[in-house]
């Protein structure tokens, strides 16, 4: 099963670096955003969101004035809303990489597939048949089994 992986790849196209791209713009610029408008609101100025048709438009504006509160302030914020917001897009390229990238084991049980199987609630459960001598059927006396 391993093998057919190793010598059939799945073809890299530009639809999969296009996605990533976009992916990683869009991610950028809704974090100056959301950057910017939580400057506003530690500033005790409300929350400010630009329009829909503003969202790339207005980024130059945001990072080079911002008359109502101090541009430190809004760099700051802005700054440690993409660290996070970056090392959440990082965590999530990692985890969907090992999920569903080329590393990926093909046949292999899940964590829950294998609880089901070999876990300690099925180990329970046929303990009578697999250590008869440590766990006795317990009859009820006048019954059947």
């Amino acid at each position: 099963m391993q093998r057919d992986r190793r010598h059939n790849p799945y073809p890299w196209t530009w639809e999969i670096p296009a996605g990533v791209a976009c992916t990683v713009l869009l991610v950028l610029a809704v974090g100056v955003h959301l950057g910017n408008g939580l400057a506003h609101l530690a500033s005790g100025q409300g929350w400010t969101w630009p329009a829909q048709s503003q969202l790339f438009a207005s980024i130059p504006a945001v990072l080079n004035s911002a008359p109502a509160t101090s541009p430190v302030g809004v760099h700051a914020w802005v700054m440690a809303v993409e660290l996070l917001l970056l090392g959440g897009l990082g965590w999530a390229t990692v985890a969907g990489w090992q999920r569903w990238g080329p590393p990926r084991l093909k046949g292999v049980a899940t964590r829950d597939q294998a609880e089901q199987v070999l876990g300690v609630t099925r180990l329970r459960k046929v303990a009578t048949i697999v250590r008869p001598d440590l766990h006795p059927v317990r009859r009820i006396p006048g019954g059947n089994r």
